[in-house]
């Protein structure tokens, strides 16, 4: 598990796809992102996924300012810098159930 994170950033390639796809701002992904001190392992990829480097990727159940509920996937680089990897909005009861049990909300 890694350290606390204290800055997260996404690429350019990385914002457009989920501003694209998603809908979401980076604003809201890192307001998400920084809104919970609780990380869990990313299920692992399987082999020939779009990680080919194999890094160890962690899930952050997340809340913007205006309550949207993202879940955001991040790679840990080290001395307290997150890569933020994608983030989409938690779906369906059973998903925003899971999200609010991980916050602890």
């Amino acid at each position: 598990m890694p350290r606390r994170i204290e800055d997260f950033w996404a690429s350019p390639s990385a914002q457009e796809h989920i501003l694209d796809k998603h809908g979401i701002s980076l604003e809201e992904v890192l307001e998400a992102a920084e809104s919970s001190p609780v990380y869990q392992p990313a299920k692992t990829e399987p082999q020939g996924s779009l990680n080919p480097t194999g890094e160890k990727r962690y899930l952050v159940a997340g809340k913007t300012d205006d309550g949207k509920r993202l879940w955001v996937v991040f790679a840990d680089e080290g001395n307290g810098r997150g890569r933020i990897i994608t983030a989409r909005e938690a779906q369906g009861q059973a998903e925003r159930a899971r999200h609010k049990r991980m916050r602890g909300d």
